[in-house]
């Protein structure tokens, strides 16, 4: 990377690739206008796609390179910046910036981004919108790449509301089915409902420090400790930004939109589930540590949210039947566990395990489009079985993906969760607690992840054979997977804990961004280590439980679906409760969606259409009225006119004598 404008061309390449992938759409539409039968130029969508990642990859591959190259207090890349708010002493630029941070999550995004893009190319062959799918693809990409490289938090809200779009467009691709249409637009307004809250703390940040820059908040906020008053408004900042962050990455209360976003195309899934869009969050708090340090109050209701999103996420994925709804609460289940390491001040820690999640649940989520694509487009895990036979390649590699996912001992899940949950006790008192949850949480993980194995993959075959014809993917959808399992494995060495003597790669890699939020944790007391033995202990005790429960589930599953009908049979209250995800969604249509379109009927139709229409049409018919009945006076006759006159001389003789 010979010049810091080069920067630009890495979230620029994906947008001239979305920009091409339209064009190519639209000349394929036009094509089908003359010849229905006729494909187009849609067969080009994927190369272009596929070649705009894959020079943005490079790219981010050459400012890593770069950027290592340097110093450490001196690894800073920055592009040349554009004026674009000018307002009296207010000025926002925008400019590309690249640091130990967004180094990582560049690599993450092009990395990921490029083998799932790689993945769509069979997974959506002969889809009519294929070329558009891409177009959509590669603008998401686009606007991730803004969201992590912005130097200010207004670039940085460009992307945020950008991936925002794209995910509304690309959950609710298949729109003509009606229920992904209904996904994606819930999806797009619970996150309009986080990003409110995003502008206001953004609103709060310009109150106090007059910028948006994020290194100038970050090193301004060091000056609010001698300001009470300044103090508090940086706390409610930090929580209105917080606020933000659930709706993007699917916390509590605004969780629920993440598992019904898996009416979008499986690849899509993969890419907002693993890599992108629900890592918004947890790369903002990161971003602006500081901020969120300063009040130890903040961390512990990050943390606290972040660990009851992670129970509730992980418990109601037990018994869900729809393998994509699975991944889908784990997801939701594994965001929690990031947001509890970021409430325990591990900032290095959470990056660590979003990376790592990144690798495995993009596996899984790839490995269950392949199983789909191999079922005829059958989700229902109770209509599998035996699988391993027909789909050894993505067999294999979804087996790679579970083991990390549920924590099995030396892969990289195993590493980056306990990380999490060893900072979560080391802090003692109150988060003695979380760590409890976190603790229960994955043993929950290990057995939800090796049921949804041995419900796909063993045990006898549950499908109709007249019909489903299980078939292994082709070479373009099982190369990405076999890639991400070779990462799921190995991915735990960019980590490794400090009882095993060696440098934690990734923490040492982030110590630049993250050392002024752990400095102020320090100052608040908030830094805890913990000994050897007691690390050691605590890496024991989580192996113990991902091998126990993961035998369990595989176990109780392996035959069949027995284990379900008899829950289902027996206690179908809790097996309800847990499949509707604790009925939070429930609640929130009764509470929430059904009196506010009652609300919204009463407005329409009773005030609006009856009362303002009523009152304006019928104003209108007396006017009318009134006008007609005075027409049937104007007659033309003389006699009639000389009595109105005469009338209104004695109206004006009254007058003139009384008043």
């Amino acid at each position: 990377m010979s010049g810091t404008w080069l920067l630009w061309f890495i979230p620029l390449l994906p947008l001239f690739g979305a920009a091409a992938c339209g064009l190519i759409h639209f000349a394929t539409l036009a094509a089908r206008k003359k010849d229905p039968s006729a494909s187009g130029p849609s067969a080009l969508a994927p190369l272009v796609a596929c070649g705009a990642m894959l020079g943005a990859l490079g790219l981010s591959i050459a400012a890593f390179k770069q950027l290592a190259g340097l110093e450490v207090e001196h690894r800073v890349i920055e592009s040349a910046v554009w004026p674009w708010i000018h307002v009296g002493s207010l000025h926002l630029d925008i400019s590309m910036v690249v640091d130990p941070l967004s180094a990582v999550m560049l690599l993450v995004v092009t990395g990921i981004g490029f083998l799932i893009h790689v993945y769509s190319a069979g997974y959506m062959k002969g889809d009519p919108g294929y070329a558009k799918f891409f177009a959509y693809l590669n603008l998401f990409v686009f606007s991730m790449l803004m969201l992590v490289l912005s130097s200010s938090l207004i670039g940085l809200f460009v992307g945020w509301e950008g991936v925002g779009l794209c995910s509304y467009l690309l959950i609710g691709f298949w729109y003509e089915k009606g229920w992904p249409a209904e996904a994606g637009q819930k999806a797009f307004i619970f996150n309009r409902v986080g990003d409110a809250s995003f502008l206001i703390g953004s609103f709060i940040l310009i109150k106090l420090f007059g910028t948006l820059d994020l290194s100038d908040v970050n090193a301004a906020v060091a000056g609010v400790a001698a300001d009470p008053s300044k103090a508090w408004w940086l706390t409610v900042a930090a929580l209105c930004l917080f606020g933000g962050c659930t709706g993007k990455s699917a916390q509590i209360p605004l969780f629920t939109w993440l598992p019904d976003a898996m009416a979008g195309p499986t690849p899509v899934s993969a890419l907002i589930h693993a890599a992108t869009m629900v890592t918004a969050g947890v790369y903002l708090v990161v971003r602006l540590n500081p901020v969120f340090a300063f009040d130890p109050m903040v961390l512990t209701v990050i943390g606290t949210i972040g660990a009851f999103t992670a129970l509730i996420g992980g418990t109601s994925a037990i018994f869900q039947r729809d393998i994509k709804k699975v991944l889908a609460y784990s997801t939701v289940s594994q965001l929690g566990y990031m947001f509890l390491g970021l409430g325990s001040g591990a900032f290095a820690a959470a990056i660590f395990h979003l990376v790592t999640h990144a690798f495995f649940k993009g596996l899984l989520f790839l490995g269950a489009g392949s199983v789909i694509h191999g079922m005829h487009d059958e989700q229902d895990m109770h209509k599998m079985g035996g699988l391993r036979r027909h789909m050894p390649k993505t067999f294999v590699t979804f087996l790679a993906g579970a083991a990390a996912l549920s924590g099995l001992p030396l892969l990289s899940g195993y590493f980056s969760k306990d990380e999490i949950l060893a900072h979560t006790f080391a802090h003692g008192g109150f988060y003695y607690v979380l760590w409890g949850i976190g603790l229960f949480t994955a043993a929950v993980t290990a057995f939800y992840t090796w049921r949804m194995v041995a419900l796909t993959f063993f045990g006898k075959e549950r499908f109709d054979h007249h019909h489903v014809h299980p078939h292994e993917s082709p070479v373009v959808m099982w190369a990405p997977l076999a890639v991400l399992a070779v990462l799921s494995v190995f991915g735990g060495l960019l980590g490794l804990p400090p009882v095993f003597h060696v440098v934690h790669q990734l923490e040492h890699w982030l110590a630049p961004v993250t050392e002024p939020g752990r400095a102020l944790l320090e100052a608040h007391g908030g830094v805890h280590e913990l000994s050897h033995a007691v690390e050691w202990a605590l890496l024991g005790l989580g192996a113990v439980i991902a091998l126990v429960f993961a035998h369990l589930g595989f176990r109780r599953y392996v035959k069949g679906t027995e284990s379900d009908d008899n829950v289902q049979r027996t206690q179908p209250a809790l097996a309800d409760f847990l499949v509707g995800a604790w009925k939070i969604d429930a609640q929130y249509y009764a509470k929430i969606v059904y009196p506010s379109k009652l609300v919204a009927f009463v407005t329409a139709v009773i005030v609006d259409q009856f009362a303002i229409d009523g009152l304006v049409n019928g104003a209108g018919g007396l006017a009318t009225a009134t006008g007609d009945r005075l027409k049937l006076m104007v007659d033309g006759s003389l006699k009639t006119y000389a009595l109105w006159i005469g009338a209104g001389a004695v109206l004006l003789a009254l007058l003139w004598m009384f008043v």
